[in-house]
């Protein structure tokens, strides 16, 4: 098989543990999107938390494409037109933040350049600072409408791994039917419009650029990552990924921390 298009996860799987791309990374990528191999950045990340990354890779010179907030959120890196946008509405955050409030655990969101929380932890920081945005705590909905905030594009509940599990749990016993939750790191439990996830952005993206999923890879290693791997030809663990994406690969990669990327170009675009 000719493969048109590859796939990546951001966090654990193109971003080491200390959140940097590998120069063995850096330089395959670039290497196959002169090949005509479009590249795409699809991560639960924010879009602005995305964007410097898509640009050290050179993709705004190469169509790739960033898919960001779980599939929320479809960018043309080319001219940074917004492709595709579905979201959450002022009705749809109400409902997070109190469940966030029966739960315990802060509800973050997020608009243009800023993280807004409903409380703030060690774990509200790891991701503003992975993320390099600015901060707001909020105490009621009415201070969040007071920024202007009335829609987003994703909420996260944050915690640390036990709790998450539980809010897990918590959140799908009321709410699967109404909204698409997955983990998609041990700290954060990611809800997002019931419509969209990254499988279902990409087909989207498959269609508009007429290259079929039977002819892309996608490369994960969390439970956001499954539908991603679910549409494509090609699915991809990395090694350090959860067993359930271990289980729908196949082929598994290298580590994170041992130029995945790198590994899976090399197997599909250099024998």
């Amino acid at each position: 098989m000719d493969y048109k298009l590859i796939a990546t996860d951001m966090d654990g799987t193109l971003l080491n543990d200390r959140h940097l791309i590998s120069e063995g990374n850096v330089q395959a990528i670039k290497e196959v999107q002169k090949k005509g191999v479009k590249f795409v950045l699809a991560s639960g990340r924010p879009s602005f938390a995305m964007l410097n990354y898509a640009k050290k890779l050179e993709m705004d010179k190469n169509e790739g494409y960033v898919l960001a907030f779980n599939g929320g959120q479809l960018i043309n890196m080319s001219d940074g037109k917004v492709m595709f946008h579905e979201g959450l509405n002022k009705e749809d955050i109400e409902k997070v933040y109190n469940a966030s409030k029966e739960i315990g655990l802060p509800m973050v969101l997020y608009a243009g350049d800023t993280v807004y929380a409903n409380g703030n932890s060690e774990y509200v920081q790891f991701e503003v600072n992975q993320c390099e945005m600015k901060f707001v705590e909020f105490k009621s909905l009415e201070e969040l409408y007071g920024y202007g905030i009335k829609e987003t594009t994703k909420c996260m509940i944050i915690g640390n791994g036990e709790s998450v599990k539980k809010a897990e749990k918590y959140m799908k016993s009321k709410y699967e039917k109404d909204y698409f939750i997955a983990i998609s790191a041990p700290i954060f439990l990611e809800i997002a419009n019931k419509n969209i996830n990254k499988g279902k952005t990409l087909k989207k993206l498959g269609e508009i650029t007429g290259i079929d999923t039977s002819e892309m890879i996608a490369v994960g290693d969390s439970y956001n990552d499954a539908p991603l791997l679910e549409v494509v030809g090609m699915p991809v663990a990395v090694e350090n990924a959860v067993p359930k994406i271990k289980e729908m690969s196949k082929f598994e990669s290298t580590s994170n921390n041992n130029d995945a990327l790198k590994t899976v170009i090399e197997e599909f675009f250099m024998k």
